[in-house]
């Protein structure tokens, strides 16, 4: 399989910006003495990955996010539950986004593709947090769903426009034939 430089260096660019939105920018907020509650945009690459380029390559680039991150910027012992999270948001909102039509894929369409995905993410993220800190999933769970459903409009916002831009980006370079 032949993979496109342009697509290949847009998806390296996407893991870096991954990184650095998860890794450096994010706010911890603890709960029950652990970091329960990381609020960032780390997500938002590794979905767009696999909204432009199809669920394999935004699982491929959640993963590697997660791997290249916890590797070079570790905030505790590395889990691969955790990658398994992140390679679900690279491939789940472009599987549910497809489910309707070109021409009612829109805003709200892409809300429930990050909403649905968000919701079974932090479900994931929960257990393994459970599993590692050895506390009940049912005391963790409702501040993180709480955090993580605050987050999807605006997630969905820099989607949106994200695809948009894209989009037009792409129609330059095909009108310079490029």
């Amino acid at each position: 399989m032949r993979v496109a430089t342009r697509k290949l260096t847009t998806l390296g660019l996407l893991v870096a910006v991954s990184i650095v939105l998860s890794r450096m920018v994010p706010v911890i907020v603890p709960f029950a003495g652990i970091p329960a509650l990381r609020i960032g945009f780390g997500q938002v690459p590794v979905m767009l990955a696999g909204i432009l380029f199809g669920p394999g390559a935004g699982a491929v680039t959640g993963a590697l996010a997660d791997l290249i991150g916890s590797t070079l910027f570790p905030i505790g012992p590395y889990f691969p539950g955790f990658t398994l999270s992140y390679a679900v948001f690279g491939c789940l909102p472009v599987i549910i986004w497809r489910q309707f039509p070109r021409d009612k894929a829109g805003y709200w369409t892409l809300f429930l593709a990050v909403f649905l995905t968000s919701l079974a993410v932090s479900v994931l993220n929960t257990i393994w947090l459970a599993m590692l800190s050895q506390r009940a999933v049912w005391v963790l769970l409702p501040p993180r769903l709480l955090a993580s459903l605050l987050q999807v409009p605006i997630h969905t916002l820099v989607l949106h426009y994200s695809i948009q831009g894209y989009a037009a980006y792409s129609r330059s370079l095909s009108k310079q034939g490029l």
